[in-house]
């Protein structure tokens, strides 16, 4: 092999730690402005707070094996080229390092395998996955410039490609000097031309210095990853390490009995800057790449709202960039509408490569309107105050509580003896079409023979004043219903509503609830499989099912249903379904709000389902139903909206017992 004196290895090392100190230093930047975040690891960091918040699933998955860019097939399978590609030949530098100790790295097995055909051809992978991202950001999907672009992967892109045709420039021109006739194809191939062309001393000379410039462009790489868009490769997979392990919106409790925060000033409810943000919402905007991909499946910025989801995250990099830490004007500049814009759907969290969480962020701007400034959109106003006032957020309704239950025989749920409640909670108890859900489910659980009761008295969970940022009213509501269970000693829970279920499910145990909640889908498949509701017949009629994105994506539930529908129906799927389901738009708050914009949300997502060619749209959430009933009726004057409660309804044969 031709060789590079011991000087040059010298002065290459030296540059190279002059590159890493760079990227140290770069590093530091960021966890300097990471950390004027509340802290996310507790009043102080040790091994126990970081185990306790670490996600390995998350990092091996995500970080690892990127799995969340396998949905875009050509990006994904670039994306994996490039990774695989660099991995082999980092991996391959490194131990040639060995080789100085008197390993001899480049022979046998290893060194034809590994260190010869396996960097040739990772070589040949880094340098066309790299040219793929390049020429999109010539050519880019819309989503890469909706809104707002992030500039400098060009020119880092550049530099990687540049520094693979370096390397391969300066192989060619080692084995010209020495030819081995190894498995370096491309080397052996372009070095038989120089070695034909060029004399000896031109040959070690074009080989030295191209090895400089080989290691020059990839210490100059090295030096600038912390300081442009590739410092994503590394915060990235630390964000994902750190990933809530619960899917969907994870809300934080508010200490409303804390009157100062850890440094002293008064406590701030929600964010209206930077500094009122944790550290992990620092953290997910420091290490958001501005890809696009949860502005394109946001349904508020799918339908002309004002939300974007990518300018929120881009818009809090700008300041924690600009040092803008306690610029209160940052919730100014988001803008109001397009806070409230968000649905909660978590489309934007399911789909991010680095797992970011921008709705979370969304909601912390939102609690501040809320709690600190008492401002929100005039309909969600008014059912907030309904929801103070009366126990629900339905202004105007002209039903009654009990009107679901007038001509069936309901009973009432008793403390140690009846084993299910089922809960009515707001939209089946004051909503008329919502009340046919109930409907349905009491013959069901009759039918069944189950032990199963309603409380006198139909409540709210809360969930509409949480999720519009009323986080004091939630707690409120919340503690009053867990009283009461405890007191009627409800143990299993069934809730015909996704949300529902996310706020008894997820929220409700870190204020004192112990039962068990089961939604009525979930329910349903547990009763058809054990023969305790048989079905008459299966109907040859089409249905199409809608996934509720507080039962879907936020909690996995997407089986259950379908096994359901299947028992009595030819099932199809919507392009979008399962955790890619597109929203109903009620969620957030907007069932009471969601105006503006190109088109309805609701409208949207029913077209979709009509598209398919479905005699019958299904969901399993009572607002899922309210919405696409609503946008159903602009179709078609004959009911095209079903619950799955309702849909089995119509097929059980009753048991005589």
């Amino acid at each position: 092999m031709a060789e590079i004196s011991a000087v040059n290895y010298i002065l290459l090392a030296l540059v190279l730690a002059g590159a890493l100190a760079s990227l140290g230093r770069g590093l530091i930047v960021h966890w300097k402005r990471i950390g004027h975040g509340k802290a996310f690891f507790g009043p102080r960091i040790d091994c126990a707070s970081v185990r306790d918040k670490l996600n390995w699933p998350a990092f091996v998955s995500r970080a690892v094996f990127t799995s969340r860019l396998k949905d875009r097939r050509w990006s994904g399978i670039a994306h994996g080229m490039l990774f695989a590609g660099a991995l082999v030949l980092i991996f391959g530098h490194a131990v040639y390092a060995l080789s100085f100790v008197g390993v001899p790295v480049y022979q046998g097995w290893f060194g034809l395998i590994v260190m010869q055909l396996g960097r040739e051809i990772a070589g040949i992978l880094l340098f066309l996955g790299v040219l793929f991202f390049l020429l999109r950001r010539f050519f880019p999907p819309e989503r890469l410039t909706a809104r707002v672009t992030r500039p400098g992967f060009e020119r880092m892109e550049a530099l990687i490609l540049l520094t693979v045709l370096a390397g391969y420039t300066s192989e060619s021109f080692r084995l010209a000097v020495a030819p081995t006739g190894g498995a370096e194809f491309i080397g052996n191939t372009v070095g038989a031309f120089l070695h034909e062309h060029f004399d000896p001393d031109a040959r070690l000379l074009g080989f030295t210095l191209v090895w400089w410039l080989h290691g020059l462009l990839g210490a100059t790489f090295i030096a600038l990853i912390a300081w442009t868009p590739m410092s994503h490769m590394l915060l990235g997979p630390v964000n994902s390490a750190l990933a809530n392990r619960r899917d969907g919106v994870n809300l934080p409790a508010v200490d409303f009995d804390a009157e100062e925060d850890a440094d002293g000033n008064p406590v701030r409810f929600g964010a209206a800057r930077l500094a009122d943000l944790t550290q992990k919402n620092l953290l997910d905007a420091s290490a958001c790449l501005w890809c696009g991909r949860c502005h394109e499946v946001c349904p508020a910025a799918q339908t002309g709202k004002d939300l974007s989801p990518k300018k929120v995250m881009a818009t809090c990099a700008e300041f924690i960039a600009g040092g803008r830490f306690d610029d209160d004007s940052l919730i100014e500049v988001l803008g109001r509408e397009a806070i409230f814009n968000c649905t909660t759907c978590a489309a934007c969290i399911q789909v991010c490569p680095v797992s970011n969480n921008p709705a979370e962020i969304i909601l912390e701007f939102r609690r501040h309107h809320v709690m600190e400034r008492s401002s929100m959109p005039d309909t969600m106003a008014a059912a907030n105050r309904n929801l103070e006032s009366r126990g629900h957020p339905f202004v105007g309704t002209g039903a009654n509580a009990a009107d679901w239950r007038n001509g069936l025989n309901v009973p009432i749920f008793e403390p140690g003896k009846t084993e299910y409640l089922l809960w009515i909670g707001c939209s089946v108890a004051y909503e008329p079409r919502a009340q046919e859900i109930a409907r349905a489910m009491a013959r069901l659980l009759d039918a069944a023979g189950l032990s199963w009761g309603v409380f006198e008295k139909s409540g709210c969970t809360g969930d509409p004043a949480k999720m519009m940022g009323n986080e004091m009213q939630f707690v409120e509501m919340a503690q009053a219903n867990i009283d009461e269970f405890h007191e009627q000693r409800v143990q299993k829970v069934i809730t015909m509503c996704a949300h529902c279920f996310n706020s008894f499910d997820r929220y409700y145990p870190e204020l004192g609830a112990d039962w068990q909640t089961i939604p009525h889908t979930v329910l349903l498949d547990e009763l058809i499989a054990d023969g305790r509701l048989r079905i008459a017949s299966r109907s040859d009629q089409k249905i199409t099912f809608h996934d509720p994105c507080y039962l879907g994506r936020h909690n996995g539930i997407v089986e259950q249903p379908r096994r359901v529908l299947a028992a009595i129906g030819e099932l199809i799927e919507m392009p979008r379904a399962r955790e890619q389901s597109f929203c109903c738009g009620a969620g957030g708050g907007n069932y009471w709000g969601g105006q503006g914009g190109t088109a309805r949300i609701s409208d949207v997502r029913t077209q979709e389902a009509m598209d398919t060619g479905a005699d019958r749209i299904a969901t399993s959430c009572s607002f899922c139903t309210l919405m696409l009933t609503a946008s159903a009726g602009k179709h078609s004057e004959t009911r095209k909206v079903y619950d799955v409660a309702e849909l089995v309804a119509e097929r059980i044969r009753i048991v005589e017992s």
